[in-house]
């Protein structure tokens, strides 16, 4: 990756950290821009608990999700630690590990490697820890796959610079209510009118675990649907025994985003289907497509926020600077993208996301 393009992505996961949003949200562009920076394969992200334990995961694999319970089981068995380190040391401080390269020969024969790290085909890995006010708030995880080189020493320093912008991204969501619009993530349940699940699409699972939030779980979702969705196959079936009843559709909202659950009747009445998109914070988009689109740092921000419908007054209070400052700002990005109106410019910025998004 090239100097330019390296400070402008730094400049674009500061933004990221600085809006507020949840952590939960933010966190996978977070980890989409840093991965691009030293060249991982994939990410993870381990969020900790206030008394220093695991309390919810994140993964751009999805093989990974199903090997947390090996990894609890060595954490507990004491392999981890021997090898890694502990969580929870990691948080406290009382540990560090910061690059796989170190530790190369005992890494290849250990039982981590055999049970979390090859099947999801990584083989070397950096960790960079989310800190704010001397402790640890989460854990970053860059993955490169077997075949590829090990991470180097500054790869990671060039990571760990952004530990503390993470952790400010952790400790200060925004108490304003974000609007929301639909993302990339959607996904279908088929199950019986018990509320027995019989099948499911890639992404269902995760999409389950984060509506009802329990992550925590490390993985490993019910067969049977949790009950607030079951709420959705008892409206359908007094809906089609012409009963009055509310429409089959939730929309739950909680630091993982907004889900919205719809429910539909199978032709031969063995079941339902239930559908699940998942929505993403505006401004968050918009952010990601003035990436997308080659602004700088400021421009970015900017872009996003009058794409929002902030004013030039607010937007100057916002970021500090004279409204004539934010007006220049404005004709720069105009200039820079070819449009000529807020409209145009929202336009503009949510079909960069879009095609940023196809392009994974």
């Amino acid at each position: 990756m090239r100097t330019a393009s390296i400070t402008r992505t730094a400049a674009y996961v500061r933004h990221l950290c600085s809006l507020g949003l949840e952590s939960t949200t933010v966190v996978p562009s977070i980890l989409g821009a840093l991965r691009e920076i030293v060249g991982a394969d994939y990410c993870n992200f381990i969020w900790a608990s206030d008394d220093f334990e695991l309390a919810s995961v994140y993964s751009e694999c999805e093989a990974a999700y199903k090997t947390l319970p090996a990894y609890q089981r060595l954490q507990r068995s004491g392999d981890v630690s021997k090898l890694i380190g502990n969580f929870p040391d990691w948080m406290t401080l009382r540990r560090q590990f910061t690059n796989s390269q170190h530790i190369d020969k005992e890494l290849s024969r250990s039982q981590f490697y055999d049970e979390v790290l090859a099947p999801c085909h990584g083989r070397h890995f950096i960790h960079v820890l989310a800190h704010q006010g001397g402790r640890g708030w989460g854990s970053m995880i860059l993955v490169r796959e077997k075949g590829g080189r090990p991470f180097s020493d500054v790869e990671q320093r060039a990571i760990n610079v952004f530990g503390e912008h993470v952790g400010h991204a952790i400790r200060r969501p925004s108490l304003e209510p974000s609007l929301f619009v639909n993302g990339f993530l959607s996904g279908s349940l088929l199950v019986d009118w018990e509320g027995r699940i019989r099948h499911q699409s890639n992404s269902a699972d995760q999409l389950l675990l984060e509506t009802t939030d329990t992550t925590k779980e490390y993985g490993r979702s019910s067969p049977i649907l949790p009950s607030v969705l079951r709420e959705l196959i008892l409206r359908l079936n007094l809906a089609s025994a012409g009963t009055p009843a509310r429409p089959p559709v939730k929309q739950i909202t909680n630091r993982w985003g907004r889900f919205v659950w719809r429910a539909y009747p199978l032709d031969d009445d063995t079941g339902c289907i239930l559908h699940c998109q998942h929505q993403e914070p505006v401004e968050l988009q918009l952010i990601i497509g003035a990436h997308m689109a080659g602004l700088s740092g400021r421009q970015q921000l900017v872009a996003a926020k009058l794409a929002c419908g902030t004013s030039y007054k607010q937007l100057a209070s916002e970021i500090s600077v004279k409204e004539s400052t934010v007006v220049d700002c404005v004709r720069q990005i105009y200039r820079r993208l070819d449009v000529h109106s807020v409209d145009v410019l929202a336009r503009r910025l949510r079909e960069e996301y879009f095609i940023s998004r196809l392009g994974r």
